[in-house]
């Protein structure tokens, strides 16, 4: 597996985190500015790992 093709890969991990975040959000209300930072910290990896980063 080349390089490319491993940053693919946690980037699509990083996606599947970001919308299991965002569902834990909607329904949580305990903990949401806990979960509100991860997932903007993770929608920062994801636009580090993007093409247009």
């Amino acid at each position: 597996m080349s390089d490319f093709e491993k940053l693919g890969r946690v980037r699509r991990d990083l996606e599947e985190i970001r919308n299991n975040l965002s569902q834990r959000i909607l329904e949580q209300a305990p903990g949401k500015a806990d979960l509100v930072i991860l997932h903007d910290r993770v929608c920062r990896a994801i636009k580090a790992l993007s093409a247009q980063g």
